[in-house]
């Protein structure tokens, strides 16, 4: 069974560990990844512009109850081994991830299209938040790989298409070309940085493939939706 380094485990140690990691990563590999990192937290910015402008979460409901799992996870079980600077910017995702998960349940309902749905819609939420921190924790702490790439891709790669299906909703304005472009170069360079350092991982390289296919079509999609109007 593989176990990460617990943030307990880290802050006992926390002088001694270097800000950037050059030990385990290049230069440029931590430079390709931050960047990917900065464009994400774009991503985030303009989901938290939508909750407090629109009313509306703008990533989709499932990815949200997979991501928090994540967030937590290796903000606490296993944190990355690229430096401290990371395990602070961890800690600052997660916290952006419990605004978003608070509000996903306030307007989540607007990206709900089965009316049935939607007076169990709370319960649902709740059943995928408790099962996405369960399933997320087991499977990076047992199976991933350092900075959890592996969960990290699945997670994209579902949410990815996902965003497909937002743009199917009627009048649904979460739907924006800044979130398209961020992810798609977030993706990118992070994905140039995880096949450097493991390009052995085929399986990894398949989910950094289809996920750069399915934001490219999303933003195809856009252009072609805005260009249609």
């Amino acid at each position: 069974m593989q176990r990460g380094t617990s943030i307990w485990q880290y802050a006992e140690h926390w002088s001694e560990h270097p800000w950037f990691d050059t030990g385990n990563y290049t230069w440029w590999q931590i430079a390709l990844f931050l960047t990917g990192a900065v464009l994400w937290i774009i991503v985030y910015v303009d989901t938290i512009y939508h909750i407090i402008k629109f009313k509306t979460v703008n990533i989709p409901l499932i990815a949200i109850c997979l991501n928090f799992g994540f967030e937590v996870t290796t903000s606490l079980a296993f944190v990355p081994n690229m430096g401290k600077a990371l395990v602070l910017a961890y800690w600052a995702w997660m916290v952006l991830d419990i605004f978003i998960v608070y509000n996903m349940f306030k307007y989540g309902y607007k990206q709900i299209r089965i009316e049935a749905l939607k007076p169990h819609l709370t319960g649902t939420l709740a059943a995928g938040v408790i099962m996405g921190l369960t399933l997320q924790y087991f499977f990076i702490t047992e199976y991933d790989l350092p900075m959890a790439p592996l969960s990290g891709y699945i997670i994209s790669l579902e949410m990815t298409m996902c965003y497909m299906y937002m743009l199917f909703i009627p009048n649904f304005v979460g739907n924006t070309l800044l979130t398209g472009w961020s992810k798609f170069i977030g993706n990118a360079l992070i994905s140039i940085m995880f096949q450097t350092k493991y390009p052995e991982n085929y399986f990894l390289t398949s989910l950094y493939l289809s996920t750069a296919f399915f934001d490219i079509w999303y933003i195809r999609e856009l252009y072609r939706m805005r260009k249609a109007t």
